[in-house]
């Protein structure tokens, strides 16, 4: 860097590893950009010659370099036919323009207008559409938040279909989550068949619907919480579409080979939990001999497996018939040796 009235060194800016193919002054601060062979542009201070601020991003030379938008932005060209634009606040890349097949030799602005030329014999122009996407983008959010509004009332006035194909639409899987849940409560309520209305859903959904949900299951399947509906869901799907369908439709066969490892482990869960629910059964049984026998304790309860039925299910499983069972006793003797037998039997029977 040289001072322009005696052509004296004014200092030196370290930090490329390569070639500096061009550098720009900033119209507006003390500040200037150098593009490098090391891909790389570079913001330097002219009072220390420290390097500010570092923008990565093009995958060969940078040939170019410009400031714009006051001096907040920078303009960058590079040997791989990309143009970039960059905030120098958040050193992020804002935008890339893919114009050129070739190196983008020249590079300029005229107004709000970006010119630039490459050796692919083309001159492009390009217009700024910043303020075009920010309505846009305006209008996108009123849309959006306008439906939510109209998702919102169709679950407070249980109108689940609307509810649902607007959860969709929006693509927010918790939502649809929601209502399907909301859904399967509201059939078991008045006594409907949860599998019917979700294969009555099912049957309305085009492929990539179903593709969609099935992307939802995917996720939901890895909570235990939400395992039950996923399963439902997918079950229903199996149900209403015929195999060779879901197996010539791309993606499908990779989202349920994602769903299968989880689905596996909370099977295996519920089969641990029901093996140690017959603790249930034998600690209810237990307490109910130690009561008088005039307080018919044992009749009044719902075991979750009756013991008569265990009983039974022990002495066919041993042999031993009723006439064997009752044997040449007393009628008190009887009782009291079946009764001992039985809990020796239950424990026996019951899994650790």
């Amino acid at each position: 860097l040289w001072r322009s009235s005696d052509l004296s060194l004014q200092g030196t800016l370290y930090g490329h590893k390569r070639g500096v193919w061009d550098c720009q002054f900033s119209p507006f601060d003390r500040v200037i950009a150098t593009a490098s062979v090391d891909q790389t542009v570079k913001l330097w201070s002219l009072s220390s010659c420290d390097c500010l601020r570092t923008f990565q991003g093009h995958t060969s030379s940078v040939l170019r370099v410009r400031f714009l938008t006051a001096g907040l932005q920078l303009l960058s060209a590079g040997a791989d036919g990309l143009v970039k634009l960059w905030t120098i606040r958040t050193n992020e890349c804002e935008a890339t323009m893919d114009g050129h097949t070739d190196k983008v030799w020249a590079l300029d602005l005229s107004g709000d207008v970006l010119v630039s030329a490459g050796a692919d014999s083309r001159i492009v122009v390009w217009n700024d559409t910043t303020s075009l996407e920010e309505q846009a983008k305006k209008e996108s959010e009123e849309i959006t938040l306008l439906m939510e509004q109209r998702l919102s009332n169709h679950l407070r006035f249980k109108e689940y279909e609307q509810a649902l194909e607007i959860a969709f639409e929006l693509d927010k899987p918790n939502q649809a989550l929601k209502v399907l849940s909301s859904i399967i409560e509201n059939d078991i309520e008045n006594g409907k068949d949860v599998l019917d209305t979700l294969k009555r859903h099912v049957s309305l959904w085009p492929m990539n619907r179903t593709t969609q949900v099935l992307k939802y299951c995917r996720d939901w399947n890895t909570r235990a919480r939400n395992s039950q509906i996923a399963m439902l869901i997918v079950r229903a799907i199996v149900g209403v579409i015929p195999a060779a369908t879901l197996a010539t439709t791309d993606g499908i066969p990779e989202l349920f080979a994602q769903i299968t490892p989880y689905a596996e482990r909370h099977f295996d869960r519920l089969d641990k939990i029901h093996g140690n629910s017959y603790l249930i059964d034998f600690t209810l049984f237990s307490m109910g001999t130690l009561l008088p026998e005039e307080d018919n304790w044992m009749s009044k309860q719902n075991f979750v497996l009756p013991p008569k039925h265990i009983v039974a299910q022990i002495h066919k499983a041993k042999g031993i018939s009723h006439a064997e069972k009752e044997g040449p006793h007393s009628e008190e003797d009887s009782t009291t040796e079946e009764s001992c037998d039985t809990e020796d039997e239950l424990s026996t029977a019951i899994p650790s």
